[in-house]
């Protein structure tokens, strides 16, 4: 039985593969940068290192702004602007 416990997620490939799996809001438009991600966990997860570290935040964090937010108004005119 799998567990949601962040606490028990013992490789950042595992981790990786849970935040994908709640993280909804992503796309095919996303593929590359979830594909970097994947490659960067599964390196720091054999030589972790500060270099490492800096590029799987970048994606994490390219990521995690893709994300809606529930607190921004709806605006018609941008709507228009995305077409």
């Amino acid at each position: 039985m799998e567990t949601n416990d962040p606490h028990e997620t013992t490789t950042h490939a595992e981790a990786v593969s849970r935040f994908l799996a709640t993280a909804d809001w992503l796309d095919d438009s996303h593929l590359p940068s979830i594909m970097a991600l994947r490659g960067i966990a599964a390196q720091l997860d054999r030589e972790p290192s500060p270099a490492l570290w800096a590029q799987f935040g970048l994606y994490h964090r390219s990521l995690m702004k893709a994300k809606p937010s529930d607190d921004a108004p709806f605006n018609p005119y941008e709507e228009l602007l995305r077409r």
